[in-house]
């Protein structure tokens, strides 16, 4: 791949609305979101961080597993830990409760990268999805500004770093639906998501 990038995956939800219950160890169809992840994330990257607040419930999971540095429960802190992390400049991040990422929607997003832009993050007409995007090392010095301050708001970012968009007619290409952007946060995303398994199987 032309641009090294460090794949990262998000694991520090709490879960409440699925009762405390890791979103990761879900089964759709039978697979864990967890490996499910990690098995595009292995056709794509050769270094893969997971951050999560639990390390020991991911032991069995092949990848470098590191923990927040401030003490905020957020994505922006999440994504923060995990680029500190990453050995490569540009890091792609998705949340463990992704059950459908599409290895060619990441490779979408990872071909966009340029040394002009700080984000590369995909752009549909719902917004930007800062959950499926590559952020680059030089994004640490804003993150921890907000974070410090307690701007926990990803989209504070945006207002502080160099954005490249992917547009959503070249994302729907590759993935019509955009499944990939999907995530499980209650249990009605789930009977969603075996619906969806089973309508694709």
């Amino acid at each position: 791949m032309a641009w090294p990038c460090t794949g990262v995956i998000l694991a520090g939800g709490e879960s409440k609305r699925f009762a405390g219950k890791n979103k990761a160890f879900i089964r759709i169809g039978g697979q864990r979101n967890i490996d499910r992840l990690m098995a595009v994330y292995s056709s794509l990257f050769d270094q893969i961080v997971l951050v999560t607040n639990d390390p020991a419930a991911y032991m069995d999971v092949d990848a470098l597993i590191v923990t927040d540095h401030y003490s905020q429960r957020s994505s922006l802190n999440g994504i923060y830990a995990g680029l500190f992390a990453a050995r490569h400049e540009y890091a792609f991040f998705a949340a463990c409760d992704a059950p459908f990422v599409k290895p060619g929607m990441i490779a979408c997003v990872l071909d966009h990268i340029d040394s002009k832009a700080d984000l590369i993050i995909p752009s549909t007409d719902a917004g930007y999805e800062p959950m499926f995007a590559v952020y680059r090392k030089t994004c640490l010095p804003a993150m921890a500004w907000q974070l410090e301050r307690d701007l926990l708001k990803i989209k504070g970012l945006f207002r502080k770093v160099r954005i490249k968009p992917v547009a959503e007619s070249e994302l729907r290409a590759i993935d019509p639906e955009l499944v990939s952007f999907f995530n499980m946060n209650t249990p009605e995303d789930l009977v969603r998501a075996e619906s969806l398994y089973r309508d694709n199987h």
